[in-house]
């Protein structure tokens, strides 16, 4: 039987009927507070304006903010078409995450285009949905080992030869380019900025110079989300070893961090991230903290809204130094990813979330963000992590 509200929900998502709906809880900061609680203790006196307290007696705040934003969240699957029942029963780890998209999924045309094991891709229309076989079917005429947007254009990597999708036919990129097996962090008229990640022994944040085919470097461990304003850079950085780790940093201008040499890009130095031998004075830390994670970050109605996670749930908050503010407990669980990536697409932001228990490290699982609507959009089946 369909839910009596399923008008509604359509109407105000514009999504399939196995859209489940999630309105604000009228007792939400009554949960909240009793799921801090029982990470501690029961009897901590946790409250609203103090929703943890950090075992290693910092000056971390955690609250309830009193700018409560409302968003209306979703949750979804979408089947890979070319969905393979020998990946699924295979005994093999590297074998049964097959069935999960060779690389993170792009947004292009108001399309989510996601490449799979097979070397073709899938399309959906971001407005309900539905497959877009006719796209598809334009688009599968190579096999493609990895995909990003280049320039605004859908770009495949066919064999060691990279193509652009011109929207007629795929044609060669004449630009330089320097990934092969990458996602793409951030791109603007003068830099395409990607990184790597080696967890405990660190991560690099690369800025390839469009102009001069230049790479310069900075330790980042590990770049989620890449932002640009009248300023210059941010880098929000990320890691889940240990009890958590962030860092964000800004550069004002990429050109005065250190220049990589083209043969040490993606080494390791003494057993070390490339980015920890960046000396330069080209950036600044704007926030370094430990105990909590940061999986995202992005704008909304002029503020900067963060996807945190601590004491084992991931909610969006407003952070000010050792300020974290809770502003909506978004799908009210533990939602994890260990390398996730943020991109903005006009109107759309763009969460790709890989976990290492299901997927490796391939993308299990997407949040898509549109104003004041969040879906999260699980590959296949639904991954609660």
């Amino acid at each position: 039987m369909l839910p009596k509200n399923l008008p509604f929900l359509l109407l105000l998502f514009g999504f399939p009927a196995f859209v489940m709906a999630q309105n604000k809880p009228a007792n939400y900061e009554t949960k909240i507070i009793a799921h801090f609680k029982q990470q501690s203790f029961p009897d901590s006196g946790l409250s609203k304006e103090n929703l943890y307290r950090d075992p290693m007696g910092r000056k971390l705040k955690v609250t309830i903010s009193n700018k409560y934003i409302e968003f209306d969240t979703a949750q979804i699957i979408l089947k890979n078409p070319y969905f393979s029942e020998k990946y699924e029963e295979a005994e093999e780890e590297k074998t049964v995450v097959k069935n999960f998209p060779k690389s993170y999924s792009v947004i292009y045309d108001n399309r989510l285009v996601s490449l799979f094991e097979n070397g073709s891709f899938a399309c959906f229309k971001l407005e309900n949905f539905d497959p877009d076989q006719e796209l598809a079917n334009k688009l599968n005429t190579k096999k493609f080992r990895y995909h990003w947007i280049i320039n605004g254009q859908l770009a495949g990597l066919a064999g060691k030869t990279i193509y652009v999708w011109n929207n007629n036919d795929w044609i060669k990129l004449k630009s330089k380019f320097p990934l092969k097996n990458r996602p793409i962090l951030f791109e603007d008229d003068f830099y395409i900025v990607y990184s790597d990640c080696s967890g405990e022994w660190g991560g690099t944040a690369y800025f390839f110079q469009k102009s001069t085919g230049k790479t310069f470097f900075t330790e980042s461990t590990c770049t989620n989300t890449v932002a640009k304003d009248e300023n210059g850079y941010t880098l929000l950085a990320n890691l889940g070893h240990g009890n958590g780790f962030v860092r964000i940093k800004a550069i004002p201008d990429p050109t005065k961090l250190t220049l990589a040499a083209l043969d040490k890009i993606g080494q390791p130095v003494n057993g070390e991230a490339l980015g920890y031998r960046d000396k330069s004075k080209g950036f600044e830390i704007k926030l370094d903290q430990w105990g909590f994670q940061v999986f995202s970050t992005f704008k909304y109605h002029g503020s900067t809204l963060y996807i945190v996670n601590l004491a084992e749930l991931t909610f969006i908050a407003e952070i000010n130094n050792e300020r974290i503010e809770l502003v909506n407990p978004l799908f009210f669980d533990g939602l994890y990813s260990h390398e996730p990536v943020t991109t903005t697409y006009a109107e759309y932001t763009l969460v790709n979330l890989d976990f290492y228990g299901i997927g490796l490290d391939r993308e299990v699982a997407l949040l898509l963000i549109k104003g004041n609507k969040i879906i999260k959009i699980d590959w296949n089946e639904y991954h609660k992590h």
